[in-house]
């Protein structure tokens, strides 16, 4: 009992020596530490339900009917998806071309069939897997009328002595006329200015009134691509559309 007794009153000395001793401790960094905690957390709070917000404007909008893949990540963010969608609301484009395909041709197709117009969407891809994905996304949601998935292998093409890899000709040779423009392919870790020729290659196939929307534009590869689109395309007007991943929209002057 007395053992019991000694170790008992050993620890709660012991333990009064630890609480003085943390009582001294300057607490200041550990506040500080809290507080940017808690303000990264607020932000992707904040972030997140504008993605919710945009999505479920989404589900507002268009006729679905059917569950939908993963956005955000590799695919299109739900704002930029609502952004492209508002984009066809309003000028009503008959032919939209994308440089890639997923979610977002789905959901451009989804808009000509809202809106009713007389139009189509072709997305080129250069991966035959992701071709088959759209593919199926059209077919389960009954828009393969409104949507067209071709594929298009990457081939060179010579810009000012150098070589870029972009979409092969045969797939977008045919192409005129075009009300819209999504950019958001061939994907940038291929090269620094893997969506660079997109522009240079179709400027002449695009609509007098045509809007062209870049997107990953938070990136300073996409960054440096629209600089270059402005340089050798002075008529160009770029406006930066605040998104999860940063978007661009060019229109002429």
């Amino acid at each position: 009992m007395l053992g019991t007794l000694a170790t008992i009153v050993t620890t709660h000395r012991l333990l009064q020596r630890v609480l003085a001793g943390v009582s001294r401790l300057d607490t200041s960094k550990f506040d500080a530490d809290l507080n940017a905690t808690g303000n990264l957390v607020r932000r992707d709070l904040r972030k997140t339900f504008r993605q919710v917000e945009a999505m479920q404007n989404l589900y507002a909008i268009l006729d679905i009917q059917h569950a939908l893949p993963a956005s955000r990540g590799f695919p299109a963010s739900p704002d930029l998806l609502l952004f492209l969608v508002d984009l066809v609301d309003r000028h009503r484009p008959r032919m939209i071309v994308e440089c890639g395909s997923g979610l977002s041709t789905l959901c451009l197709a989804l808009a000509m069939r809202r809106f009713g117009i007389d139009g189509k969407v072709v997305a080129l891809e250069h991966l035959a897997e992701y071709a088959e994905q759209s593919e199926e996304l059209l077919r389960r949601h009954e828009v393969g009328n409104l949507a067209e998935v071709r594929r298009a292998p990457l081939e060179p093409f010579a810009f000012d002595g150098s070589s870029i890899d972009w979409y092969a000709e045969v797939a977008w040779k045919d192409l005129d006329g075009i009300d819209l423009l999504f950019v958001d392919g061939p994907p940038s870790k291929l090269s620094r200015n893997a969506r660079y020729p997109s522009i240079p290659l179709l400027y002449d196939r695009l609509a007098a009134s045509a809007h062209i929307v870049l997107d990953d534009y938070a990136r300073t590869k996409e960054k440096a691509v629209v600089e270059r689109w402005r340089n050798d395309y002075p008529s160009l007007v770029v406006e930066n559309i605040s998104l999860e991943k940063g978007a661009a929209l060019l229109t002429r002057r």
